[in-house]
């Protein structure tokens, strides 16, 4: 499963280095349960400096207010894994960066469940181009999986919306 996976996500990213590196779009991350694979698995493939600007791992919930502005009563109101979230991990990104396409990551990655959240559960927030999209999504599998299922859901979609 793992290595279909690792293989599947590379094609996706060889495909979208084709499309995005034409329009001259880039991508920027902003990755908590992630811990920089979504980055890693696009930065290993030849030209990715063509559409890949820059990433950030915000894995603890003050790292996430220090480098991208999420409110601490955001965090308290909605939780770390909510769709509030992710949606300032995004316009803290964009302050940072404003890539042509954003996105955010925080969920459980498990294998244990996590502030009432089931392991798999994982909610993403997308901006492209002047659109942002929001999906919670859950995964199974061990931590490794559910983290590679994310990145590949993640760059998934990316790709859809520009084929």
């Amino acid at each position: 499963m793992k290595d279909i996976l690792i293989q599947e996500i590379s094609d996706i990213v060889k495909d979208l280095i084709k499309l995005l590196s034409v329009k001259g779009f880039k991508i920027c991350c902003a990755e908590s349960m992630t811990g920089g694979l979504l980055a890693s698995s696009i930065t290993k493939e030849e030209d990715a400096s063509k559409i890949f600007d820059f990433s950030c791992v915000v894995y603890s919930n003050d790292i996430k207010m220090k480098v991208l502005d999420c409110k601490k009563t955001t965090i308290d109101q909605h939780g770390v894994y909510s769709f509030a979230v992710v949606e300032e991990m995004i316009l803290g990104l964009e302050k940072i960066n404003p890539a042509e396409i954003l996105i955010a990551i925080s969920g459980v990655s498990g294998p244990n469940e996590s502030d009432g959240h089931q392991p798999g559960e994982v909610f993403i927030a997308m901006k492209i181009i002047n659109q942002t999209f929001f999906f919670k999504e859950s995964f199974t599998g061990t931590r490794e999986v559910v983290q590679l299922k994310t990145v590949q859901f993640c760059l998934t979609k990316v790709r859809e919306f520009f084929s």
